[in-house]
């Protein structure tokens, strides 16, 4: 497939002096069919948290540019993960979000068996049917690995060309830093979003806070953004706000020192956020379906199971208010991108004092985008 770029380079080494990339980069089916092989098919994408699937035959689903995907953790305690379809006719295994496997993958349609490695265990009248090979019968495969209390998915067809680790240095350490017990984290609640607009618009708004005041005022009451920084990193950036405990969205003990608010944005589309506290913990996964539309996972997560009427209001809160604030916003944008009346790029408002409410974090995501065009 082939695309005559229109990406200007000048228009991106220069955060002090940067545009976003054209507006076809959010719009075109094409590209976006690029984007879904050369980017998503061969990038370790950030699906979950371990918790899901900390147990022996615990299973999750996910659905990532129209592959349906499994990961199953074995009874040998190793995280798996299978193509969701069926080797015999194409069927699909597994229809639930998630769950636990009872003795075997069993396919809905003819009964076809699989163990949690992958491999066939029962075909019925298989005896009776001339060269029948179970060995070239076992699930098609692809990469996982777990990584700082999260499990990431590599769809390449041989090895990846790099771990999870060389492609977010430092992140790791980072993010443990601000929350150590990051892995004991249990999953609260979920809210599951079809939401029309391109991945690169959503990434785009998480990665500043310049519509903080004017679209997210609960949440900038509790976030000074004058003492607001962006830290930018090898395929991920980290913006850290003073907190500020308010009534109208998140509260914390007035004993921490020096509380922030740590949102993290992971290449290519996932997003954590930290606030003040360590004691929980909010995730975006995007999960791109078209150029048009990405399916969002807004995942909580609590340390405790029973939760409090204060967790459960929060919960309320980020469902209720500050969501649909973000999703509104990024709809609104995408369609703003197909009009006749956008002048195809705009001008990404880099200050030189580096403010809370400056967009270089934008610039540094499209400054990658522009580099993965034009390699």
């Amino acid at each position: 497939m082939t695309f005559k770029h229109t990406i200007k380079i000048e228009d991106h080494e220069n955060i002090e002096n940067a545009w976003t990339i054209p507006k076809a980069y959010y719009t075109s089916e094409n590209l976006f069919e690029i984007e879904k092989e050369t980017l998503f098919a061969k990038t370790w994408v950030c699906v979950a948290h371990v918790s899901e699937v900390a147990d022996k035959n615990a299973y999750i689903t996910r659905e990532l540019i129209g592959e349906k995907l499994i990961m199953v953790r074995g009874r040998d305690n190793v995280l798996r993960g299978f193509y969701n379809v069926c080797p015999h006719r194409g069927h699909q295994l597994l229809s639930e979000d998630a769950g636990k496997i009872r003795g075997a993958i069993t396919c809905p349609y003819h009964a076809w068996a699989f163990k949690l490695d992958g491999e066939l265990s029962f075909a019925n009248n298989a005896d009776n049917v001339e060269q029948f090979d179970p060995s070239r019968m076992s699930l098609s495969s692809f990469h996982v690995a777990e990584h700082a209390g999260f499990v990431y998915v590599n769809l390449s067809d041989g090895e990846p060309a790099q771990s999870v680790e060389e492609q977010l240095p430092e992140l790791a350490e980072h993010t443990l830093s601000a929350m150590p017990n990051i892995a004991d984290l249990k999953l609260a609640s979920r809210f599951i979003n079809h939401t029309k607009s391109n991945w690169k618009a959503i990434v785009d708004n998480y990665l500043e806070c310049y519509h903080c005041a004017i679209n997210h005022v609960s949440f900038a009451e509790s976030v000074n953004v004058d003492q607001y920084e962006h830290q930018l990193h090898e395929n991920w950036s980290v913006q850290i706000g003073q907190a500020k405990a308010s009534a109208s969205s998140y509260q914390f003990d007035d004993s921490i020192e020096n509380p922030s608010f740590d949102g993290y944005w992971v290449w290519p589309c996932t997003m954590f956020n930290m606030p003040p506290g360590q004691d929980f913990m909010t995730v975006i996964y995007e999960f791109p379906v078209s150029a048009n539309e990405t399916i969002q996972y807004y995942d909580i997560y609590f340390f405790n199971e029973e939760l409090t009427q204060y967790q459960k209001d929060l919960i309320e809160w980020y469902r209720d208010v500050f969501r649909p604030e973000d999703l509104r916003l990024v709809e609104s944008v995408q369609q703003g991108l197909q009009s006749r009346g956008y002048r195809n790029q705009g001008r990404i408002m880099t200050d030189r004092q580096r403010s809370g409410i400056s967009e270089h974090g934008v610039a540094h995501f499209h400054k990658m985008m522009a580099g993965f065009y034009l390699d």
